[in-house]
């Protein structure tokens, strides 16, 4: 009981987060929704491209921090912690937008019963995107 607990606890992360290996995120999401090969091909196809772009954008989200935190030790102007402080904003917001293109085109391939099956999931997980509905 207390290991089925703990794993549907963790289930939300497998099924969002594209830094979690897409073989995890793939095995939990074809058992749950029955994904056909051909759903299972393509998704991984999506979750990988995903996972690339996630990369490459927390890059640059760690490195406008980096520069965020040595404005802020430098005593820099004011204009200088806004135009750095919004850089940070645009990557986190570009990072929402991979993560829900992502959940857009898998959402696309569900048949409506797995549709129903993976709103109910992502209703009683707290589901979404990072910062999206259902998740804060």
């Amino acid at each position: 009981m207390f290991v089925t607990m703990a794993l549907l606890a963790a289930l939300p992360v497998i099924a969002d987060d594209f830094r979690v290996p897409s073989a995890n995120r793939l095995d939990f999401l074809t058992g749950y929704l029955g994904l056909t090969d051909q759903q299972k091909a393509l998704a991984k196809t999506i979750f990988d491209a995903a996972a690339t772009a996630t990369t490459t954008a927390e890059g640059q989200l760690t490195a406008a921090h980096d520069a965020l935190t040595a404005a802020i030790k430098a005593n820099k102007p004011d204009a200088d912690l806004d135009r750095l402080s919004a850089a940070v904003g645009v990557i986190e917001g570009q990072l929402l937008a991979i993560h829900a293109k992502a959940e857009t085109k898998f959402y696309a391939l569900l048949t409506a019963e797995q549709k129903t099956k993976y709103d109910a999931f992502k209703d009683r997980t707290g589901g979404g995107p990072r910062g999206g509905p259902g998740r804060h």
